[in-house]
């Protein structure tokens, strides 16, 4: 896209929107990838809904900043290497194998792009909430909040 587009269409779609030709165009290939291959050692043998993952990544992606966006997938690794015993516990106890996921409740946690939401959640929770808010349901988010300790966003 040359400068003058890039001008253009940010004049003529939101965050969001942008985000999400962004990761059509592979932006956060790498960061997505970590999710994965990070979720793998919290949900084995789960699958994925592909589709939720292309709804939620263009939000996560919008709240990131842009300077911050080249260096992400090594603060996604380096938030997962710390929290590792506590995303264990928190996908046993509300993943996709949990007795509560029954019940619908969580669903975000059986995809790899909730270690991206938590992140945030832990980062930049605000930002988060802003961008989340009227873009994809606040139970999704929410729903996040209390097992990882902190109070609803939405």
């Amino acid at each position: 896209m040359s400068d003058d587009q890039m001008s253009a269409a940010a004049y003529t779609s939101g965050p969001v929107e942008q985000a999400a030709q962004e990761v059509r165009d592979g932006a956060a290939d790498r960061v997505l990838a970590v999710a994965v291959r990070s979720y793998t050692a919290f949900a084995v043998h789960v699958r994925f809904d592909d589709g939720m993952t292309e709804e939620v990544l263009p939000v996560l992606w919008s709240v990131i900043p842009e300077v911050e966006r080249p260096a992400y997938p090594v603060r996604l690794e380096e938030f997962v290497d710390a929290y590792r015993e506590r995303l264990v516990r928190l996908f046993a106890d509300y993943g996709p194998q949990s007795a509560i996921a029954k019940h619908g409740r969580h669903e975000l946690l059986a995809h790899p792009v909730s270690l991206i939401a938590l992140e945030q959640l832990s980062t930049a929770r605000f930002a988060l909430a802003l961008g989340w808010d009227g873009e994809l349901p606040d139970r999704w988010l929410n729903d996040l909040c209390g097992p990882w300790g902190i109070a609803e966003v939405l």
